[in-house]
């Protein structure tokens, strides 16, 4: 019976610059995934700040859901608020 070696050794450790490569290329993928992350965040902003300058009613025909509903009216109370007390602190000074 003959018993036939293996031809090639399989190596126990990878070579320095193949280590530096992988951890290069690791990097890389994490910043790429990182700056998709910020980039779909952003999007997903600008269009619920869209959405939420909408009145409460229109929100309501078009099926928006209720926190986003909820969100508007903050919004619109807040903005609300502000005008209020600029106004006050403007009658004020005069």
């Amino acid at each position: 019976m003959t018993t036939s070696t293996c031809p090639n050794r399989i190596p126990l450790v990878r070579p320095l610059h193949e280590k530096l490569l992988d951890t290069l290329a690791d990097g890389w993928q994490g910043l790429r995934h990182y700056w998709q992350t910020k980039v779909e965040a952003r999007r997903q902003m600008r269009e619920l700040d869209a959405m939420a300058d909408m009145n409460e009613l229109l929100l309501r025909d078009i099926g928006a859901p209720e926190w986003l509903i909820a969100e508007a009216q903050v919004r619109r109370d807040t903005e609300l608020q502000r005008l209020f007390e600029l106004n006050h602190g403007l009658q004020r000074h005069d």
